[in-house]
């Protein structure tokens, strides 16, 4: 194992710095353009990719979130009329609840995600090399081992 000298640590703190910038823009511009968070995106984006709806505890793991951080978060996506919640009790667990995306939530979303994907496109995407990004797959998965 590559011990860890002045090198690593540097790439490591430029690593959550950029991330922690291309973050901001990326939370900007989804503030400006469609008053959303980044982290509404994200919820929206997790049900979506779903197929549109899952169960509360499916979106806790997929977001990494607690469960009251992510409550008060569908609490607001749900007054915004972005997501609608139904209870519906399982075998395993009598207290499941389900959220979905509305009509107006998959709208949002799909305006979202071109601002989103605008973003991402415009300060990180265009600068990688075919050979950058087989690069960061590689180091992806050996962080993910």
């Amino acid at each position: 194992m590559p011990r860890l000298d002045a090198e690593r640590i540097e790439l490591w703190r430029q690593l959550c710095t950029t991330s922690t910038v291309l973050q901001r823009r990326i939370e900007q511009a989804l503030q400006d353009e469609h008053d959303m968070s980044l982290a509404w995106y994200d919820a929206l984006t997790a049900i979506r990719n779903a197929g549109g709806r899952m169960r509360v505890h499916e979106l806790c793991t997929a977001l990494s979130e607690i469960p009251s951080s992510l409550s008060r978060r569908l609490d607001r996506l749900e007054e915004e009329g972005f997501v609608s919640r139904k209870s519906t009790p399982m075998p395993d667990d009598r207290r499941a609840v389900t959220v979905s995306l509305t009509r107006e939530g998959r709208n949002v979303w799909r305006d979202a995600t071109t601002t989103y994907r605008n973003v991402v496109q415009t300060h990180f995407a265009r600068h990688l090399t075919e050979t950058d990004i087989l690069s960061l797959h590689r180091v992806w998965a050996k962080l993910g081992e």
